[in-house]
C-alpha cells in the first residue's frame, strides 16, 4: 500500500474534488486534508475490513483516510471495468462520504442518501444506466448491497435539481436526530413538503 503524495497523478484529480465539495458542502475544510491509501489487491481488502468483501467493493473511507482498491489491478480484483474518468470519479466518491458525514454528524442512515450524494457529486450518474423510474432505493434506509447504487444517485440528483441544494443539506444536519426509517420519513416531509414515496420522485425531471 502507498499513500498519495504530491508526486502522484490523482493529486490534482483529489485537489479538484475537494475545492468542487468544499464549495457544495459550503464548508471551509483547509487543514489535515484525508489521505488516500491505495490498496493492492482483494485479500489485503479484507484483511483491513475484517471480512470478505463482495467483489464490488472497491472503497471506503475510516477515520478520515479514504482506502482504494489500486488501479493496476483494478479490472483483476473486482466486478468493475477500468476507466480513467470513473477511477476518478471514485476518489471523488470517497471523499463526497467524509464531507458528508462532517454536516450529518457522521450519521449514515439512510444509506440511499449516504450513497446517493456521493454518486451524483463524483458524476457516477453518467457512466450508469438511466433508470425509467424509481421503485427501490427508499428500501435501502439501514441495509447495503451493491443494489443501493443502482437508483440512489438518481433520486438525489432529482431532489438537488427539482429543489435545490439547500434543502438536501438541511436534511443533511437533521440526520443525526433520527433512529428510525418512520422518523427519517418524518423530517423529510417537514423539509420538502411531501411523502416520501416513489411516486413523488420523477425521473423525467430530472
Amino acid at each position: 500500500m502507498h499513500i498519495t503524495d504530491e508526486t502522484s497523478k490523482w493529486t490534482k484529480v483529489f485537489e479538484d474534488s475537494f475545492a468542487e465539495l468544499n464549495e457544495f458542502y459550503g464548508l471551509d475544510w483547509t487543514q489535515n486534508k484525508p489521505k488516500i491509501i491505495f490498496v493492492p489487491d482483494r485479500m489485503t481488502i479484507d484483511q483491513l475490513r475484517g471480512r470478505k468483501t463482495e467483489d464490488w467493493e472497491v472503497g471506503w473511507t475510516d477515520k478520515g483516510i479514504i482506502y482504494l482498491l489500486a488501479e493496476e489491478n483494478y479490472e483483476k480484483e473486482s466486478s468493475h471495468r477500468y476507466s480513467y474518468d470513473e477511477y476518478a470519479a471514485l476518489i471523488k466518491h470517497e471523499l463526497a462520504h467524509l464531507f458528508t458525514g462532517m454536516i450529518a454528524g457522521q450519521a449514515h442512515k439512510p444509506v440511499w442518501l449516504n450513497e446517493g450524494l456521493s454518486i451524483f457529486l463524483s458524476g457516477q450518474n453518467a457512466f450508469k444506466k438511466r433508470p425509467e423510474k424509481l421503485e427501490h432505493f427508499i428500501d435501502y434506509y439501514d441495509k447495503r448491497s451493491k443494489n443501493v447504487y443502482y437508483e440512489s444517485g438518481f433520486a438525489v440528483e432529482y431532489l438537488i435539481k427539482r429543489y435545490g441544494k439547500e434543502k438536501i443539506l438541511q436534511l443533511l444536519r437533521r440526520l443525526k436526530e433520527q433512529q428510525s426509517r418512520e422518523e427519517f420519513s418524518e423530517i423529510f416531509k417537514s423539509i420538502y413538503g411531501f411523502e416520501l414515496e416513489y411516486k413523488n420522485f420523477k425521473i423525467e425531471y430530472i
